[in-house]
């Protein structure tokens, strides 16, 4: 991991690893981040640096998908101390093909590691998701004084002008659809050097991504009986997005909810990793950490009670 970006990265290992010298360290790691960590050579430094403080890893890739309306793959690395007991909670073989959590490019980036580390690696078995995510139509709510309002009809137009015919073709489908609403969302690209409109119609939104200037913020296309209605996607629909609740309070600003939300993690996909993973490994390691506080006050009290008839004895002896 050799990249600009991985900085904060081992600022962390340092901590861990000056937690492990004092006896102190977590027994329990997780590391979250994008699905191109998975391409170039920092997946296999992350898994060097962590086999260095002594730890077994493994890694899951859950996309929001099949919890929100939103098109979110995220890598989430799962680290225990090499005393922690992971038993039933990974899979007996390696998989033969990718799965809903084992990606192609993650079987080959493991395929690739040394027998060394490839030895230290575990496949955690996280269960398919089950039920039912809710439709992106179900996520659209009416903008605040708050968030940016609907965009002029001239606006629009120009928008929609960004298209090119794959696209356009698109909106136009949903204007020939039976009444009723029909939500698309667009992010604005720069495409071959010209900003272009690309539109997204299977009832999943784009990735929410930080602010970064007017193409990194979502729009959000409303087609009713004909009519093409736009605007960029209002705070409580990003916040919905996440699987954030309701009650939940956001920022007024607009850009500082956007940050807010493009930073975060979804809410239910983290709940399916922590119920199904973290949960039970933390469980065992609190369980083992007890027992072994037990053991050492058991030991202490018989070391105390053959002190006291030692010197018993050396004194009978006297």
């Amino acid at each position: 991991m050799t990249a600009k970006h991985s900085g904060a990265f081992w600022e962390f290992w340092r901590i861990v690893g000056e937690l492990r010298e004092e006896g102190r360290a977590p027994k329990l790691l997780t590391i979250e981040n994008v699905t191109g960590l998975l391409y170039g050579d920092s997946f296999t430094g992350l898994c060097e640096a962590l086999a260095s403080l002594g730890y077994r890893f493994g890694a899951v890739v859950i996309d929001a998908k099949h919890f929100v309306p939103q098109s979110r793959p995220r890598i989430f690395m799962v680290a225990v101390d090499e005393t922690v007991d992971f038993t039933g909670l990974a899979l007996k073989t390696p998989p033969v093909v990718s799965s809903v959590w084992h990606t192609p490019k993650l079987l080959d980036n493991v395929k690739a590691f040394d027998r060394n580390l490839k030895d230290l690696w575990i496949w955690w078995n996280l269960p398919k998701p089950a039920g039912t995510r809710a439709c992106l139509i179900e996520m659209i709510t009416d903008p605040d004084r708050h968030d940016p309002g609907w965009l002029p009809d001239r606006d629009v137009s120009r928008l929609i002008d960004l298209m090119n015919d794959r696209h356009r073709r698109k909106i136009e489908s949903a204007r020939r659809k039976t009444p009723g609403p029909t939500v698309l969302t667009i992010y604005k690209r720069i495409r071959q050097g010209e900003q272009r409109a690309e539109v997204r119609d299977d009832h999943i939104s784009g990735c929410l991504r930080v602010p970064g200037g007017g193409s990194s913020r979502q729009t959000v296309v409303l087609v009713q009986e004909g009519k093409v209605r736009a605007r960029l996607m209002n705070r409580r629909e990003l916040a919905r997005l996440m699987g954030v609740p309701d009650a939940f309070w956001l920022p007024k600003h607009y850009n500082n909810a956007y940050r807010a939300m493009g930073d975060a993690v979804v809410v239910p996909a983290v709940r399916w990793l922590s119920d199904h993973i973290l949960t039970p490994l933390a469980g065992r390691i609190v369980h083992a950490s007890a027992c072994a506080s037990a053991e050492r006050q058991t030991g202490s009290y018989f070391l105390n009670r053959s002190l006291m008839r030692m010197k018993e004895w050396k004194r009978n002896e006297v």
